[in-house]
């Protein structure tokens, strides 16, 4: 019983070490500074909103990022800082990804970071 519970804690630590590890790419992803394209189209691109990033499949990582950029390139007026494109991007994590979030915006707004 024991080891099935030292087990268990060692797959815990190994999904916490991955989560994590993708979450900081995450953040440095959207802390980049990649100025969209210009939009070229007058009538304006209406983008499809990103899906929702919980964290809980890293493997879907790259596929949010990816539309969080196109979305950005589609309305560049929008998203012409980078706070701007960290801001909303942010308004689609769910679950774990929102939590490790909330955490740094709380510290951030309390003035610890």
């Amino acid at each position: 019983m024991k080891s099935t519970v030292n087990g268990l804690d060692s797959q815990s630590d190994n999904t916490n070490k991955q989560l994590a590890k993708v979450l900081s790419r995450l953040a440095n992803t959207l802390n980049t500074n990649q100025t969209p394209a210009p939009n070229t189209n007058l009538r304006g691109t209406k983008a499809h909103i990103p899906n929702t990033f919980s964290g809980t499949e890293p493997n879907k990582l790259n596929n949010f990022l990816f539309q969080c950029r196109l979305y950005f390139r589609a309305n560049p007026a929008q998203f012409n800082t980078d706070i701007a494109k960290i801001n909303f991007a942010m308004t689609y994590l769910t679950g774990v990804a929102q939590d490790w979030f909330e955490v740094g915006l709380n510290q951030e707004e309390q003035g610890i970071l």
